[in-house]
């Protein structure tokens, strides 16, 4: 084995590869875009008489927005990642800023302010799981900001 390949495979105390720990915040990001794209498609509410699905796409444009910004953000992270180049400061808390503006966006639809009104209107499937998306995103940012220190 060559000098160059052994410094990529550094083994850490628990036997495995130090890159790949490197690499799980990107890991992260990347399941989380990908996680949120699908979840737009789920329902999310349940209109009352008939019990009618609806997706976010069918819903508030603002909060589809912010979702549709978290999934690039989270891809370009996972991008990044890819191509071994490190986030940017920057970019991190810009990626933090929009998912916690998202995740507020998202509760306060799915539990305050549901379209319709709160009588009119469950909570289906599809708000959770974006809940997690948002907050994978999330947490690989802070992952990322984190490992730079």
């Amino acid at each position: 084995m060559s000098s160059s390949t052994m410094s990529q495979v550094i083994e850490t105390p628990s036997g495995r590869p130090a890159a790949l720990l490197r690499r799980t915040p990107y890991l992260l990001a990347g399941i989380g875009s990908i996680l949120l794209l699908a979840v737009t498609f789920a329902p999310w509410y349940r209109v009352s008489g008939g019990h009618v699905p609806r997706t976010a796409w069918q819903e508030n444009p603002i909060v589809l927005a912010l979702l549709l910004a978290v999934v690039l953000a989270g891809a370009a992270l996972a991008g990044s990642g890819a191509r071994s180049e490190p986030a940017q400061r920057r970019a991190l808390a810009s990626v933090f800023g929009v998912t916690l503006i998202a995740t507020i966006a998202v509760v306060v639809s799915l539990f305050i302010d549901r379209p319709g009104g709160n009588a009119a209107t469950a909570v289906a499937f599809g708000g959770y799981p974006a809940l997690l998306g948002i907050n994978l995103v999330k947490a690989s940012a802070v992952a990322l900001e984190r490992s730079r220190r």
